[in-house]
């Protein structure tokens, strides 16, 4: 395994950029221009007045990596359409667990909250498992 690892670093390093990128890309897009007013029109009684910078940090570099290894890797040799699906599927039930509980136990977090937000990660964890899996084959193809 560990010979598969050194062999592959390049492409790996390539797809978790290439994860990383596409995932702050259209998070950034979503929560600063399409989503903002509606998230802060919607969640306005729950949001801080200044974010916490380091626990999205750290989802973002555990998630990143949660994606690669379970939708981007056991597909590499497959069509990138399998990468996306099991994105998806991992967005699902990831922003499930986090949608579903958050409206079970949140006074404010709505039903219309729980389901767009739902969606979204979704959605941005299928296109960045895509945008990883891509990355992954940029540089095998040249090797």
């Amino acid at each position: 395994m560990l010979t598969n690892v050194k062999k592959f670093m390049r492409s790996i390093v390539i797809s978790l950029t290439c994860i990383c990128i596409s995932f702050a890309i259209l998070d950034a897009f979503w929560l600063g221009y399409f989503a903002t007013n509606w998230y802060q029109t919607e969640m306005q009684s729950l949001m801080r007045s200044q974010f916490i910078t380091w626990p999205w940090l750290i989802f973002y570099l555990i998630y990143t990596s949660v994606t690669f290894l379970l939708a981007v890797l056991p597909n590499r040799e497959k069509l990138w359409t399998y990468a996306a699906i099991d994105g998806a599927l991992l967005g699902l039930a990831s922003y499930g667990a986090y949608n579903l509980t958050a409206h079970s136990i949140i006074e404010g977090f709505t039903l219309k909250i729980m389901l767009t937000d739902w969606v979204w990660g979704t959605f941005l964890t299928s296109c960045c498992a895509t945008a990883g899996w891509f990355g992954f084959q940029a540089y095998c193809k040249k090797s």
